[in-house]
This record gives structure tokens, sequence and C-alpha cells, in this order.
């Protein structure tokens, strides 16, 4: 037996069978209607960053969950440059941001880094202005955030991309907040900050959607269309590991590997129907509801891939490098190998797919944030902070704002502190316990009147 196999790892020229005809699958998410800014943004995003420069000169570029912070000390000369500056940036009457398509996990992302930029160059000074008693300006920025955040996550399709968007929704929710907590801000101003977010309930679903699905057609299946239907295991597996951006390669000559075979290693329409068929789930998710799904990770792409690797066996073993390299386990990975449908699909599925709870609980905190930002501006027109159902009486909110991480209302507190929150990922309400900035994954997710 032992002849036997060794046999089948000798190192012999690898035939290269036809790929298989492509079976249809899930259509991408159309782009938003409208003209496209970005050919003029981009003349001027350099700018951008060197103005986030001289006004924060170390200070790391990224959104803040902080309304409360120590307003920025922003010379008015640098305040006014970035102030002209921003007004190359506005998105007028039909027009909104088209995002260049992936294509393969090696795709840059040059516009995303840049409009997180932006949005964070607005936020800064609409704080600024905010301490300055300037509302009007304040509103303005903050409002002009709200229009580039709601853009570019209708445009975005894939997980960095969402990533990116959804850090500029965060900044711009940033200064709703900062709006909300300040005496300033006039009712009717709040009123209409409050009905222009109201009708946001349904971004970050729909932003979910478009990126699980850009993901798998922009990403997954250009991987799977451009690896080598081959023989030759080794040389599938170095195209596995490079993700397809690199040439395949077999072992080196004289050195034992798992050697060729009849065994069909990678069936295309099998791997991709097996991932469309994992999506499905949290597509339909984000089409029924606001809420975050708890719990479906675990009852469908955690028990498939678990499944995947004890299936595996000793081929997961060899490829991961979770054993020690020697010749029982190579012989033990090729008889797990040929004993195992679709073994390569099954190994690029474990690999390649995200993890689609950490992605979704990280989105569905900002839905969080929209809903307590309502909630604060309400407070806002009311003139105090009160119970829900006072405002809802009052007809200030048709109802109280979800928590999309339960099946409740947002918590809120009218003590000394008041405050509102979410129970966050764990679904356990912590008491909104404030955490600075809501940095890390803390217990609640908390905002502070």
């Amino acid at each position: 037996m032992l002849l036997l196999l060794l046999s089948g790892c000798a190192t012999t020229p690898s035939r290269e069978p036809a790929a298989p005809p492509r079976l249809p699958s899930l259509a991408a998410p159309a782009q938003p209607a409208g003209v496209d800014v970005l050919p003029r943004w981009r003349a001027n995003f350099d700018q951008v960053g060197l103005a986030l420069a001289r006004i924060e000169g170390e200070e790391p570029l990224i959104a803040r969950e902080s309304a409360d912070s120590p307003p920025p000390e922003i010379a008015t000369p640098e305040a006014n440059d970035a102030l002209a500056l921003l007004k190359r940036f506005e998105l007028g009457p039909g027009e909104t941001i088209l995002l260049p398509p992936i294509h393969g996990p090696e795709t840059p992302f040059p516009d995303h880094q840049s409009l997180r930029r932006l949005a964070t160059l607005r936020g800064v000074l609409a704080r600024r202005a905010i301490s300055l008693g300037d509302m009007p300006g304040a509103i303005s920025l903050v409002r002009q955030n709200l229009a580039q955040a709601r853009a570019t996550l209708r445009a975005e399709e894939g997980i960095l991309p969402l990533i990116h968007a959804t850090s500029v929704w965060q900044c711009a929710l940033d200064g709703a907040h900062a709006l909300a907590r300040s005496p300033l801000l006039a009712p009717a101003d709040a009123h209409s900050l409050l009905t222009e977010l109201q009708a946001d309930e349904r971004l970050i679903p729909i932003a979910l959607g478009r990126s699980f699905v850009g993901e798998y057609l922009h990403v997954y299946r250009v991987v799977v269309d451009r690896l080598p239907q081959t023989d030759d295991p080794e040389r599938l597996l170095s195209a596995v590991g490079s993700l397809g951006m690199a040439e395949p390669e077999s072992v080196e000559p004289g050195q034992v590997g798992l050697g060729l075979t009849t065994h069909t290693l990678l069936d295309r329409e099998a791997t991709l129907a097996a991932y469309e068929a994992d999506l499905r789930p949290y597509l339909a998710a984000f089409a029924a509801s606001s809420r975050f799904p708890r719990g479906l990770y675990g009852e469908t792409t955690a028990k498939t891939l678990s499944a995947y690797r004890d299936e595996l066996g000793a081929f997961y073993d060899y490829t991961s490098g979770d054993a020690p390299d020697t010749l029982e386990l190579t012989i033990r990975a090729r008889v797990a190998m040929e004993s195992t449908p679709n073994p390569v699909g099954k190994l690029l599925a474990i690999y390649m797919t995200p993890p689609w709870e950490i992605l979704t609980a990280s989105a569905f905190r900002r839905e969080a944030q929209r809903a307590a930002v309502c909630g604060l501006l309400a407070w806002r027109i009311h003139g105090r902070p009160a119970e829900w159902n006072e405002l809802v009486a009052a007809g200030i909110q048709p109802s109280a704002p979800a928590d999309p991480f339960s099946d409740a209302p947002l918590r809120l507190s009218l003590n000394d502190t008041p405050r509102v929150w979410s129970v966050h990922a764990d679904g356990k309400d912590d008491g909104g316990q404030p955490v600075e900035a809501n940095s890390g994954q803390p217990d609640d997710l908390v905002w502070i009147w």
C-alpha cells in the first residue's frame, strides 16, 4: 500500500483539462443612478490629506465615536483654507458616487481611503463650528457628510469597501450626535435632521447585502475562475495560496508531494453553488429586517466550515501547517484528498469565507448609532430627555428607536447622565456604562446626551 501511494507522489507532467461552463448565479447589485462625482473629486483628493495633516498633525485620520471630545483647536487661516477646499466636494443635484468595480483580492482602494479622509475633515470642522456657535456652518458640514455616506454605502460592493463606507457613515453620525448634544441646535433644525435620519433605517441592511454579493462575485468567484484545472494537487494548492495572483508551482524535482491524481480536485460549479447557498440566508435576513441576525452565522456558515474541516481531515492539516510535515501526514493527506468530493473547493471556502458575523455586527453598530442619534435629536426637540412613550405621544417620533441588537427599543437613562444605549453584539443589557468613544467591543454601545 505504501509503495502504491508513493508511486502516485512521483513528479510527472500534469494535465490541464478544460474548465467547466459557468452556471447562472447571484446577480450583481445595480449601481445607483446619477452622475459620478469621483472624476471631479479625484483632482483634489491629495489636497484633503494635506489639509488634515495641517489640522490634526500626527493624530490618526479615522472617524471617532465621540461627540464630547474637547473642541479641536484649529487656527482660523487653516480652517478657512479647509472650508474653501471642501466647496469642491459637494454633491449637486443628480450627482452620486460610483465606485470602481472590484476584480479580485488584489484590487486597490484609493478612492475609499480618500472618501474617509474627506468625511473626517468635514467632521473635525463641524465640531469646531459648533464650539464657535456657528450652527448653520456645522449643520451644512454634517449634512454634506450624511449625503456622502449614503452615496458611498449605496455604491460599495465587497467587504473592504463596506468597512470604508461604514467608517464614513460613522463620521457623519458623529457630527449629527455633536449637533444633538448642543443646546444651540434649534428645535426646527433638530426636527429636520431627525426626519432625514429616520429615512435611513434600511441603509445598513442594504449596504450589507451589496457587500456580501460583491465579495462573492468580484473576489471569491474571480479566484475560483482563475485557479488552474489540473491533476497536480500541489500546483493547485500553490494557486490557492496566492489566491490565483501568482503563477502556480508544483513540488521541486525529487521532492515528495501529494502526487498526480485522477480525482476531481476542484469542482467549480459545486464550489460556487455552495458559497451562494451560504449567502442566501444572510441576504434574506437583510431584506426582511434592520436587526442584527443573531445566531445566523453559527447556524449556517460555522457549521458548514466545521464540517468541511472534519471531512478534509489530514488533507486540511497538510495544507494548513497545523501538523508536522511528515511522510506519514503526506500519505494520510492523499488518502483524505481522494476520498473527499471537491477537496480543494472546500478548502478554498475555509480559507476565503469572511467572518460574516463580525462584519455584520460591526455594520449594525452604525445602525445602532443612527437610532441613538434619532433619540437624542428627539430629546432636543422636546427640550429635555424623556421616555420614548412621552416622545411618541407628543408626536415627535412615530415609535421608540429600535435597538438593532435586540427585539426591543434602545435603552435609556434619565438620571444625572442622560444617555441611550444598545445591548450590542452579546444581546445582554449591562446597564449602559459608557466606554470612551465606544472604542473596541464594549458591553453596551452608549451615546450621552
